[in-house]
């Protein structure tokens, strides 16, 4: 297959990703979300449609052909692809994204078992039904498609920006603002789900069906694994050169999942040089200086590095269901996964309030990226462990879910625990923890598992000696790893990372009451900076850094943001009224236009930040700006 789709494109595999029909340009889209410091147990809407237009405004590709259910909550840690069509040659200012809220489950978090469910109105209270939102890539870097090239496109749904949330109506108010970029607005993780097309000892390809979609999106990818890229394959773990011989002997069209990186780049090389001479003959015979022509050509490729492949059907798959969720309560062998997510014959569905799900000592229980094969004991499902359970799914007679994985397998995801330091050890913490797994702390129960939540002990796995200079007592902080066994003493959790203050991302959100035409105290060039005093304050006026809350009235000094030197920095003004979104990829076009559209007439409603905030100073390191504007 490589050799094929080298000789039909003419250009160097090496690590590129590749459409399979890829004579024509391709781009490789992705879509992500920024979290929201209101949080959302679930955001689960429908994604109509994604469709390109010309620099003219005239529509053309579409990403993918039939609607597809995304649940936003889970795509704030990675970026999910969405599809590699082959895109015409010509130039692209945007794109039109329409979404379905009709029928959404949107549950917001406020600490109880199951979450508070949210209605999801417009502007003007109404019930709402499609959004179309039209975003607008950077003037300066559009989408420019040429033969035989590939491009990525990232798209994310800010979900501070879209929702404002009113509890005492269970309603959410939605302004769909979507960050547009032809760069990588984050550095997270990328998750590529499809059917397999091909493997062999050096590369696989797969088609498209986001988030586990059972219409396949347009376009087919070429990876490249590594020797360190680690396999699970129907609970069998392995590494490298042999998970890739068992991936190469599955049938085609198994589905897989790929998680890893993408490098999207571009380079110049000459490819021909025109050599012109004039000769005269006379009695004296002149020749002119040899003048060379150099011809360039430009070569765009996205390259996708694997570091994690799992199937989780074929054979041994057979007839089994997929719940997804956090363990919220364990008694024995039995399980309370709360507000889970089940895969039953191809289809994802959202299961309100808690699943059981029975495990047993036949249940094979595996880390993810685990790479090495080990007999783990279903113990280490502890309180708060993220789960992958696969089993015989039926129903209770009070009407609950219930997953029987006695006979079947549990995979162990990472999880995150979001707290406060209690205890600063010398390579370990005690927290006061305020989340986990991505739900608040107050949604479990701890009986037996050996934890106390104000009193979390989190050690860090062998090998890992983490910075806990700024991890001091009071500090928030955020570990990702895995929850020890289940009744084990502390530390109850093994942390492979740790965020502090001057790393977590900070996140700033602002809503303006009624809208106002002066925002700032000043903004230009160089700064935005903030004025409470003066400014008509909304519901929400705070930063955000973890487990902690700044609130923006009553600093000593006012806050003050600067852009960050980031190469995923991404900045973005929304147009309410018209459903429109301008991205500019720097920040001195973004304050040149909002100079110019904030006129003294035009309102802004709200804005948000994601950076890093230095206390000390009052200053807010921005990687992305969005502001809403009433127009």
């Amino acid at each position: 297959m490589r050799d094929y789709i080298s000789k039909l494109c003419a250009v160097p595999l090496v690590l590129a990703l590749l459409a399979i029909a890829a004579c024509s340009g391709s781009t490789v889209v992705t879509l992500t979300a920024t979290p929201s410091s209101d949080p959302f147990v679930t955001y689960r809407v429908g994604l109509v449609s994604i469709q390109l237009q010309t620099s003219s405004g005239k529509p053309s590709t579409v990403i993918f052909p039939a609607e597809t259910t995304v649940d936003f909550t889970k795509v704030t840690d990675l970026s999910e692809v969405l599809g590699a069509p082959t895109v015409p040659k010509g130039t692209y200012a945007g794109a039109v994204i329409t979404l379905d809220y009709s029928t959404a489950q949107i549950i917001y978090d406020d600490g109880s078992l199951d979450g508070v469910a949210l209605t999801a109105v417009d502007s003007s209270g109404k019930a709402l039904g499609l959004a179309r939102v039209t975003v607008t890539l950077d003037p300066a870097d559009p989408l420019r498609s040429a033969a035989k090239q590939a491009y990525r496109l990232s798209l994310g749904l800010n979900l501070a920006a879209s929702n404002l949330i009113n509890l005492s109506n269970d309603t959410v108010t939605i302004t769909p603002l979507i960050a547009a970029s032809m760069q990588p607005i984050d550095s997270k993780q990328v998750r590529l789900n499809g059917p397999l097309q091909g493997a062999n000892s050096s590369f696989l390809a797969t088609g498209v069906m986001p988030f586990n979609s059972a219409t396949a999106a347009l376009g087919n990818l070429s990876i490249e694994p590594s020797d360190t890229t680690t396999y699970e394959i129907n609970g069998f773990v392995s590494t490298g050169a042999a998970g890739q011989s068992q991936l190469a002997a599955l049938p085609s069209d198994t589905v897989v999942t790929v998680f890893g990186t993408l490098t999207a780049s571009s380079s110049a090389a000459i490819i021909d040089t025109t050599t012109a001479t004039d000769t005269t003959t006379t009695d004296t015979t002149t020749t002119t200086p040899v003048v060379t022509t150099p011809t360039t050509s430009t070569t765009a490729t996205v390259t996708f590095t694997a570091s994690q492949v799992l199937v989780d059907g074929g054979v041994q798959g057979v007839g089994l269901a997929q719940l997804s969720g956090t363990v919220s309560a364990r008694s024995g062998n039995t399980l309370g996964v709360e507000d889970a997510t089940l895969i039953q014959n191809g289809t994802p569905t959202l299961v309100p309030g808690t699943t059981i799900v029975n495990v047993g000592p036949s249940t094979l229980v595996t880390f993810f990226g685990q790479g090495v094969e080990d007999a783990i004991s279903t113990q280490q499902i502890s309180v708060g462990s993220v789960i992958d359970a696969f089993g015989t799914a039926s129903n209770t007679s009070t009407g609950q879910v219930l997953l029987d994985a006695s006979a079947g397998r549990v995979r162990l995801d990472l999880t995150s625990a979001l707290g406060l330091v209690t205890v600063q050890g010398s390579n370990t913490l005690t927290l006061d923890l305020t989340a986990l797994g991505g739900r608040a702390i107050s949604a479990f129960d701890f009986t037996g598992s050996g934890a106390d939540p104000t009193q979390y002990g989190v050690a860090f796995g062998s090998g890992s000696t983490p910075d806990l200079s700024n991890s001091t007592v009071g500090a928030p902080v955020i570990v990702s790893g895995f929850a020890n066994a289940f009744a084990s003493a502390s530390p109850n959790f093994t942390a492979s990372t740790l965020l502090d203050p001057t790393t977590i991302n900070a996140e700033l959100v602002i809503d303006w009451s009624g809208g106002t035409a002066a925002p700032f105290s000043s903004f230009d060039s160089s700064s935005i900076v903030l004025d409470p005093a003066t400014s008509n304050f909304g519901q929400r006026h705070q930063i955000q850094i973890g487990s902690q809350l700044v609130n923006l009235v009553g600093l000593a000094s006012n806050a003050t943001i600067t852009p960050a030197t980031s190469s995923t920095a991404v900045f973005s003004i929304g147009h309410a009224s018209s459903s429109t979104v301008e991205n500019f990829e720097t920040y001195p076009a973004f304050i040149t236009q909002l100079q110019t559209e904030l006129n003294g007439t035009t309102l802004a409603t709200g804005m948000t930040a994601i950076g890093q905030y230095t206390a000390s100073t009052f200053a807010f390191s921005a990687t992305g700006i969005s502001i809403f504007l009433n127009n």
